[in-house]
């Protein structure tokens, strides 16, 4: 591995609200009820996240063994009077829309301000991601697209970008200080997490 940095960034599993297309930031939600089993194809003895349960609860899905660390910066953005409702219960207001077309700008009302948002998860990942080593993270959709739009090999606004569930974004830089220094990493692996299939 040598001075390299590997960073895996998962979404948490699905909740109720996702499910329902609600904005869910800040509401602590528990993921839907889980009988399947998953492969991953590496492993984990330490995973960090967000503090919310839906982080938390994939991690010990996915990594049944591995040690958690829960940091409440790398949370999904708080959506204010938007959370928990749908585009439809949305669509009629004016600065709902406006948001909509540029959330860097607008602020949902009684939400978080985009820059405060970009500058808590970022602060929070340099922190964490300061050597050679291989880090696991199960976070929010708002926060991979975030890291995808700051660090992805290829320039792409936070708007462009998609993160799914059940997926896992690989990043990889030959040193961590090209993370200090704010650089994209050298490549990116998607690849979904597939089903165990019974024997």
């Amino acid at each position: 591995m040598g001075n390299s940095v590997i960073v895996h960034l998962i979404r948490h599993e699905k909740t109720e609200a996702n499910t329902m297309r609600k904005y869910l930031g800040w509401t602590d939600e528990s993921i839907l009820d889980i009988h399947e089993s998953f492969h991953i194809p590496f492993q984990s003895t330490l995973v960090y996240g967000s503090d919310l349960k839906r982080c938390v609860e994939t991690a010990k899905l996915y990594f049944p063994m591995a040690e958690y660390k829960a940091f409440s910066p790398l949370r999904e953005l708080n959506f204010g009077d938007f959370e928990m409702k749908t585009y439809d219960q949305l669509k009629n207001l004016l600065i709902y829309r406006e948001w909509i077309d540029c959330p860097q700008q607008i602020t949902p009302p009684n939400g978080e301000n985009f820059q405060h948002f970009k500058h808590r998860v970022l602060a929070c990942f340099k922190q964490i991601v300061n050597q050679p080593h291989e880090y696991t993270f199960v976070v929010h959709g708002g926060v991979i697209r975030m890291l995808l739009s700051e660090f992805g090999p290829s320039k792409q606004t936070f708007n462009e970008i998609t993160v799914n569930h059940r997926t896992i974004y690989t990043l990889k830089w030959s040193n961590p200080n090209l993370i200090k220094g704010g650089l994209r990493c050298e490549s990116l692996l998607v690849e979904p997490i597939m089903e165990k299939r019974p024997m």
